[in-house]
């Protein structure tokens, strides 16, 4: 275990971490210590808030926040549901679709072919002889 001190409103605190895990406390600890800054000056300086009072509303808006963003990401992950929902049925539909033009396709290839074993009898019987093609 490692131990390092923080400084939170010009107060220092030994803190313990996992080995290696140093520089992330470290910028927790200075993104709270932010924090508590601006709260401090948010409520003013006619208002003599304790450290821990400070802590207390500090630790209130972060959990505002993290109840927001909670919110947030449930909202994205229905998007991303109904979003793959239709994606799912579109390709479903894309497939019907495929299906449909396929079979119309061979329909017709094989309309084509059965109108040309039709005519292939018929341009035998009437063969015309042509005369020879001068080039000069």
């Amino acid at each position: 275990m490692a131990e390092l001190t923080i400084s939170i409103n010009s107060r220092p605190f030994q803190i313990m971490c996992r080995d290696g895990e140093e520089a992330q406390v470290q910028q927790l600890a200075e993104e709270l210590a932010t924090r508590v800054a601006n709260i401090r000056r948010d409520v003013g300086s006619g208002h003599r808030a304790g450290d821990s009072h400070l802590l207390v509303l500090t630790a209130l808006t972060m959990c505002n926040e993290l109840r927001d963003l909670r919110h947030e990401v449930g909202r994205v992950r229905e998007e991303v549901e109904k979003t793959t929902a239709a994606r799912e049925d579109l390709n479903a539909r894309i497939e019907e679709l495929e299906d449909t033009v396929s079979g119309a396709l061979n329909q017709a290839a094989q309309r084509v072919e059965d109108l040309l074993s039709m005519l292939e009898p018929v341009e035998t019987e009437q063969s015309i002889d042509l005369p020879p093609i001068n080039d000069g």
